[in-house]
């Protein structure tokens, strides 16, 4: 069980390391979080044959980040949301422009 805790917080690691890259690779961040959901489903099967992890530092901490990671991820998805929306009206000024042209 603390070894997948472990395993966890360095999945944990390398997502957030991958939204601090100025160039976001979203099929890169797709895998760690896929990866990082089967194995949290696997820390889940566990904390049934081990109650007492649900009291641990590591527990905390992992529940911790994950708030984290959602915040990261919504943010991240509006400020790409916000960009794509200017980039649609710049293109539809473009478009109107091309019209006097």
């Amino acid at each position: 069980m603390k070894s997948e805790l472990e395993e966890l917080c360095e999945l944990d690691r390398q997502i957030f390391a991958k939204f601090e890259i100025s160039e976001i690779n979203t099929e890169e961040i797709t895998q760690l979080v896929d990866n990082r959901e089967q194995l949290l489903q696997k820390v889940l099967q566990l904390l049934d044959s081990f109650p007492e992890v649900k009291q641990s530092s590591d527990w905390f901490d992992a529940i911790s980040r994950t708030k984290k990671l959602v915040e990261l991820m919504q943010s991240e998805t509006s400020r790409v949301g916000k960009t794509l929306h200017k980039y649609r009206h710049g293109n539809k000024s473009v478009q109107q422009y091309k019209k006097f042209l």
